[in-house]
């Protein structure tokens, strides 16, 4: 999925400024891009100011993917997160991009979160937007627009990003090849885009997906399975990772709501094991074991012994079907 169609469902204010300005030709010499996930709209921005196929980025033009793997040679990139973005960057932008384009194309510098900038450099960036050169481009990203110089403010495009939704990270990773499955997953976990990404290729990910589904198979098949598999599996190995817990946890609360939903015709988070839910009788208990699962995500975080407070949620979540086996 190109990043367009996702700007134009997820940041339609965004879609809608570059648009205007990108059809007229009256684009700004400077972008302030405001919000926690920002590389991405920065890197389209750029894409647009080169690409020559669309009136926005096509992103599958050499340059486009050019700017996209950073091996446009017009283009300088300082990242204020790495480490604090100083005069001599600035000084340095300066030097380049007064020399002839290698390109005959556009000029761009992207600055990420600018707000870790010195107070030097932020004047000397003040002094080249002031005086800017005609075909330089200035890509602007800060998480906290309260830190950057109100004079920088003014003499950029400021646009305020929308905060991540959930659609909008589920997209994200299925641009990224993320399954759609696991995609929503994910989104459904993770608060953001970034943190999702980090986790979709992890062997933890992977494995604790895995032991989900087993566990809602045995809770309607094998139950007296369920606490033994639980310790051999997860307890055992991570009894000491309260991350990769919180993700057993999370995950089954989304299974168990699969349950439910399966019974009420509402799409599934675990959509590619729906015969698994299939299978599932209807479940009058369903709440009270959702509640289970919440209550012990909420005591993982007391000095509780880890394996002593799984066993006891699978205890209280199967003993329905013990007693009755």
């Amino acid at each position: 999925m190109k990043y367009q169609e996702i700007l134009k469902s997820t940041q339609p204010v965004f879609y809608r400024i570059l648009t205007r300005s990108f059809t007229s030709g009256n684009v700004p010499h400077a972008y302030l891009l405001v919000g926690n996930n920002t590389d991405d709209a920065a890197t389209f921005i750029a894409q647009s100011l080169v690409c020559r196929k669309e009136v926005l980025a096509c992103e599958e033009c050499n340059d486009c993917r050019r700017i996209k793997e950073r091996l446009y040679p017009d283009m300088i990139v300082f990242d204020g997160n790495e480490t604090s973005i100083k005069k001599e960057d600035i000084e340095h932008i300066q030097t380049e991009f007064y020399k002839s384009s290698f390109e005959n194309k556009a000029k761009i510098y992207i600055l990420k979160s600018i707000e870790n900038a010195s107070n030097v450099a932020m004047n000397a960036l003040l002094k080249f937007l002031e005086e800017p050169v005609e075909g330089v481009y200035a890509i602007l990203t800060t998480r906290n627009i309260n830190k950057v110089l109100p004079t920088i403010q003014s003499r950029c495009q400021v646009i305020h990003l929308l905060p991540e939704s959930k659609e909008s990270i589920r997209l994200s990773l299925i641009k990224d090849g993320v399954a759609n499955e696991d995609a929503k997953i994910m989104s459904q976990l993770y608060t953001s885009y970034q943190a999702a990404s980090e986790a979709k290729d992890t062997e933890e990910y992977a494995y604790v997906k895995l032991q989900v589904l087993n566990f809602i198979e045995d809770l309607y098949e094998h139950p007296s399975n369920i606490m033994i598999t639980q310790q051999i599996h997860i307890a055992k190995d991570y009894k000491n990772d309260k991350n990769v817990i919180r993700l057993y946890l999370n995950m089954l609360v989304l299974a168990l709501r699969d349950v439910f939903h399966v019974k009420h015709s509402v799409p599934l988070t675990f959509e590619e094991h729906k015969k698994i839910f299939d299978k599932c009788p209807d479940d009058v208990y369903i709440t009270n074991r959702i509640d289970e699962v919440l209550n012990t995500l909420y005591l993982i975080d007391t000095n509780a012994n880890i394996g002593l407070l799984l066993d006891g949620m699978a205890y209280k979540i199967t003993r329905g079907e013990l007693m009755n086996g």
